[in-house]
């Protein structure tokens, strides 16, 4: 029912939406929150996956706070932070994928033009 393009925020919004509609729907996310979002998925979740749902009361509202950032001094140790798909290559085969900038004087302009045509390969 869902693609892997949708966000957390995305499918929750859903999620709530449907529990609004459909009050057994709601009952089964609040009785059994992991069955209840694998059947609205269509799909089996993760074995080691808890999902907990939480049912606002008037006058009793929720925060849900995202896991704590890892420590900033383990951060600053750039050995130890995996390389991106242009690092890895730039490490990986010796050559650089990375523009670079080249001046060319108008006297190169014009060779690069002439060899251009010439098929030679120009300095510039």
């Amino acid at each position: 029912m869902t693609n892997t393009t949708t966000s957390r925020q995305e499918l929750e919004s859903r999620l709530v939406e449907q529990a609004q509609r459909d009050p057994a729907f709601r009952r089964r996310l609040l009785d059994d929150p992991k069955a209840a979002v694998a059947e609205f998925l269509g799909m089996d979740l993760p074995q080691g996956m808890t999902i907990t749902v939480l049912e606002e009361q008037p006058g009793h509202h929720i925060l849900v706070l995202p896991p704590t950032l890892p420590n900033l001094d383990a951060l600053l140790d750039l050995d130890a932070l995996p390389l991106d798909d242009l690092e890895l290559s730039l490490v990986g085969g010796g050559r650089t994928l990375r523009p670079f900038a080249t001046q060319c004087g108008v006297e190169n302009t014009r060779a690069s033009a002439s060899n251009a045509r010439s098929n030679q390969r120009s300095s510039c």
